[in-house]
């Protein structure tokens, strides 16, 4: 669409959605509509820690947000297990969708989105934040280049204290997570994984230990990609420190390495680039968009490219169901039928 004033409507109002609330606060030519949730607590929260959402009209579902309320755009901030319902109800009342990640639990959950969303126009978008990281985007800059050869493996770790960060929360209910620490930061790094490769996942060996928690909490996988590369991602939910991130990308023309300092775990990290004998450290990089919503919103008006369309949701899906499935049957297991099958 082009000019005019964007509604979006957000549904779930927990933590993050007054995250999302501030970020669409400051793009000019957008407008939080509506408001949906069943727990007017919450409601209640995000419109104290959000003062331009005090007058936005609040519904207990969606549904009654869409019958009451016109709309261009809905952002989804809802557990995990509730993203695909959602998301295919929004799609079906014609609105843009930006969804909190993970897209879905399952890779046939995933499938069914992404292929209800190439039905139409409308965009669906996964918000992971890290596609407009400028640390990431120089990352994803280099290896797309070529300037890094052939990549022959691939590393990100990812560390937190989420155990304690979410004991008691719905985070640590499988029936509303789909999983732990993995399905939840963890898929951001998996998200990582996929794009600092650009190669299809093989196969897939993994151990998880849920530490006494009703989810896993630790993860490692071991992943082979088609195109040869090796990778592995370890995530660390019973981190003693609150955030711990790092990435190692290794090709025939180059090195990658990125590494954030725990003791200010939410700035852009130092990027060190090894090549033709020297090393470059990178400073000051561009960020693309100052947020994932910002983003989302240039992909609606058509002055940019989606910056994270359904098949990545897809793919993280893929992975993370393999990376469950590895660890569980003690096996070397292969991606879903279901999504080879596209």
């Amino acid at each position: 669409m082009d000019g005019g004033t964007v509604r979006v409507g957000l549904v779930g109002c927990g933590g993050v959605a007054g995250w999302h609330a501030g970020n669409l606060g400051g793009i000019a030519g957008v407008e939080i509509a509506g408001l949906a949730d069943p727990n007017d607590e919450s409601v209640r929260r995000i419109k104290a820690a959000v003062p331009a959402l005090a007058g936005v009209p609040a519904f207990g579902s969606a549904e009654e947000l869409y019958a009451a309320v016109a709309l261009d755009a809905v952002e989804i901030n809802t557990p995990h297990t509730l993203h695909h319902g959602q998301v295919l109800e929004a799609l079906d009342h014609g609105l843009h969708v930006l969804c909190e990640k993970p897209m879905a639990c399952s890779p046939e959950d995933a499938r069914a989105i992404a292929d209800r969303a190439a039905l139409g126009d409308r965009l669906m978008t996964v918000s992971y934040q890290r596609r407009v990281d400028p640390a990431y985007s120089y990352l994803r800059r280099v290896v797309a280049s070529g300037e890094l050869g052939e990549i022959q493996t691939a590393s990100v770790t990812v560390g937190q204290n989420w155990k304690s960060l979410t004991a008691g929360s719905w985070r640590q209910d499988p029936s509303l997570s789909g999983g732990g620490m993995l399905m939840d930061s963890g898929s951001h790094l998996v998200e990582a994984l996929l794009a600092l490769t650009g190669q299809p996942v093989a196969a897939v060996a993994a151990t998880v230990d849920d530490a006494g928690s009703p989810v896993d909490i630790n993860a490692t996988a071991l992943v082979r990609f088609a195109g040869g590369a090796q990778g592995q991602i370890t995530v660390i939910g019973d981190l003693a420190t609150v955030w711990i991130e790092r990435v190692l990308v290794s090709g025939t023309g180059g090195v990658l390495v990125y590494e954030t300092d725990p003791q200010h775990p939410w700035r852009t990290g130092r990027v060190q680039h090894y090549r033709d004998g020297t090393v470059i450290q990178p400073l000051g990089l561009p960020a693309p968009f100052p947020s994932m919503d910002a983003a989302w919103i240039a992909a609606i008006r058509g002055t940019a490219e989606n910056p994270a369309p359904a098949e990545i949701g897809v793919a993280v899906a893929d992975l993370t169901d393999a990376i469950y499935r590895a660890a569980r049957t003690g096996q070397v297991v292969e991606p879903t039928a279901a999504v080879l099958a596209d």
